[in-house]
């Protein structure tokens, strides 16, 4: 999300924020279809579909409330993806079994209004029910999936508002489930990047995303 959104930013300056989003999303589903694909094997069905039912209810809520704003409100949104992406790991000492289910919605809410570093809150919600280490990768198998359901409710939120482009989002759902094939099978096999080097790319994405806001702004 950090390096497509300002990319539709500049390609289609006269969209809306939610057509922005919601097109984004559209190969944000591909993508995960084919992550899920790669992965089904592992995947805790009955227990991912319990734990979004009101990450699912908040997601809906989220893409309503974005559907036709403008895109000067992309500037602080991308703010707070920014600050949501870094703490989002140290925030998930406070879920505990009485928080979690409102964790839940709060991370569908902020599924639907942006989503990026989404994968981050979801595999620190997940984590209550997996906290063995060993379970790192089982969990983000997980969160792939409850993903794939988040991201559903919002493509169908959006498409209900009239926010999918068809020219946009065809062409990025195409590359999208190769890509989500692909990630999946690196994610099964434990291929990462270091720590390092995922922390400079992702700061390399968040400068991207914030400058392209708001020059836009």
């Amino acid at each position: 999300m950090f390096f497509s959104v300002p990319l539709l930013q500049w390609l289609f300056p006269g969209i809306t924020f939610g057509a922005i989003v919601g097109n984004v999303k559209v190969g944000s589903l591909f993508r995960a279809i084919g992550s899920t694909y790669s992965t089904h094997e592992h995947v805790e069905y009955r227990r991912g579909l319990g734990i979004s039912l009101l990450a699912f209810v908040g997601t809906v809520v989220g893409a309503i409330l974005i559907s036709h704003l403008d895109q000067s409100w992309l500037l602080p949104a991308t703010v707070l993806a920014v600050v949501v992406a870094e703490f989002a790991p140290r925030a998930s000492r406070f879920i505990t079994g009485r928080t979690f289910h409102l964790a839940s919605f709060v991370t569908g809410l902020y599924a639907g209004t942006f989503g990026a570093g989404i994968g981050i809150l979801l595999v620190a919600l997940l984590r209550l029910k997996h906290p063995a280490d060993a379970d790192i990768a089982h969990v983000k198998v997980q969160a792939r999936f409850v993903e794939l359901i988040l991201t559903v409710s919002a493509v169908a939120t959006h498409w209900w508002a009239g926010n999918l482009i068809a020219a946009i989002w065809l062409p990025w759902a195409a590359g999208s489930i190769v890509g989500g094939i692909a990630g999946g099978m690196l994610l099964k096999r434990m291929m990462y990047l270091s720590g390092v080097a995922q922390k400079i790319v992702l700061r390399i994405a968040y400068a991207v995303a914030i400058l392209t806001a708001a020059v836009r702004f």
